[in-house]
């Protein structure tokens, strides 16, 4: 803010300031023009640089009335600014994205107005947006610098300049670039917390949300062991049939619309989808947060897995994949595997049962368990098939589950 003592920065002062900083833009742009094609598309390889690079003078003449022959400046300013950067070398570097930063800058020391002022922190953005500053390691303390080696600079120049108030130049150049690092500040600040939230999205993506908060606070998640848990396979019959005479991007959307289904009716009935293996899916009920009845939960939701590939099928206007499913209940262990890539899963007996259910399974059948059968019975219409083999671990009772009472 300035203060009350400070020189009024008048129309003539903003005048005299933007011509002569348009005059090392113009001596700059020059230079610019000189270098190879090669250089000037450096990091715009799909842009008509130099046209636009010409354009840009031509502007800039216009605008401060500067003729073709005036006599330029004794030092290239940007020159010296990247010498003291030290960051690039100026003859073999483009400077289209500050170029493009520049031209609003000097139209904003001339206006002054709001909306010279917007336009110069738009260009700013847009130039940002557009560059990928990351890969050519470039970092936020580096532009913030850069900044303030400019607005030295420009101090300087107009100091040297011989105006009929410097001081008042030199307030206007240092308010103008208080202001622009602090938009700029604003708009990396702006980066990283999108860039945090879209992580923070993506990890409640991968894990169950007190997973991921519990990973974000400590680093790690310690093992869970739940007593009662219902889990869920599923496994379409015949994928492999089905996956040689369709194109894959086919295979992926077909996939995909079922899988989707089974998500939206799993969190309807408060399961937490562990993962999906090429065409099997697989979710508990009861976990990582405990489930009043995660037996009932699981049939509904089973139910409705059959139902939505009917209404896939119908949907798509292709042939209805036949899906199997399978349910066992009981204590399993729940937590985070991975250190890079996280994976959130479960494990034990319970979890071999049930998958032991669904590949015992038959097309287009919900097959449980004697253990699942005998918890909620009343509630459903069965179909007994007595004891029948289980891959490894010889003969279970099972029951076909068909629909609620």
């Amino acid at each position: 803010m300035l203060s009350a003592m400070s020189p009024a920065i008048t129309a003539e002062v903003r005048q005299a300031v933007s011509h002569l900083a348009a005059r090392y833009f113009v001596q700059h742009l020059e230079a610019e023009l000189a270098k190879p094609d090669d250089v000037l598309i450096e990091d715009y390889k799909t842009l008509p640089v130099r046209q636009i690079t010409e354009s840009l003078l031509q502007r800039t003449r216009h605008e401060f009335g500067l003729a073709p022959d005036e006599k330029p400046p004794a030092e290239n300013l940007f020159r010296r600014w990247c010498e003291i950067n030290g960051k690039f070398n100026y003859d073999d570097s483009a400077f289209y994205g500050f170029n493009q930063i520049f031209m609003p800058r000097l139209l904003d020391l001339r206006d002054g107005t709001p909306d010279s002022q917007r336009l110069l922190y738009h260009a700013m953005t847009g130039t940002f947006d557009r560059f990928d500053y990351e890969r050519q390691g470039f970092t936020v303390s580096f532009f913030l610098n850069s900044e303030s080696t400019m607005r030295e600079l420009l101090r300087e120049a107009v100091w040297k300049s011989g105006m009929a108030s410097p001081e008042a130049g030199d307030q206007l150049i240092l308010s103008q670039s208080g202001a622009y690092q602090t938009a700029m500040y604003e708009y990396f600040e702006g980066v990283l917390k999108n860039a945090l939230a879209e992580n923070v999205r993506l990890l409640n993506g991968i894990l169950p949300n007190q997973v991921a908060q519990e990973l974000k606070e400590n680093g790690s998640v310690e093992p869970v062991y739940f007593d009662d848990a219902a889990v869920i396979f599923t496994d379409f019959e015949g994928f492999s049939r089905f996956a040689e005479h369709l194109e894959p991007a086919e295979i992926i959307r077909r996939l995909d619309a079922y899988f989707t289904e089974f998500d939206r009716i799993s969190s309807l009935h408060g399961l937490e989808k562990i993962k999906t293996i090429g065409d099997s899916y697989m979710a508990v009920a009861g976990v990582p947060e405990q489930h009043e009845d995660p037996v009932r939960a699981a049939c509904d939701a089973a139910l409705g897995f059959a139902e939505a590939c009917e209404r896939v099928a119908a949907q798509t206007g292709a042939p209805s994949w036949n899906i199997r499913i399978g349910i066992h209940a009981g204590p399993l262990v729940a937590g985070v595997i991975g250190q890079q890539k996280f994976s959130y899963d479960v494990w034990g007996a319970t979890v071999n049962w049930a998958s032991r259910m669904e590949s015992a399974g038959a097309p287009g059948r919900i097959n449980v368990s004697a253990d699942v059968h005998q918890r909620v019975e009343p509630l459903y219409h069965w179909e007994p098939r007595g004891p029948q083999p289980v891959r490894k671990l010889g003969h279970a009772e099972m029951y076909f589950l068909l629909g609620k009472k």
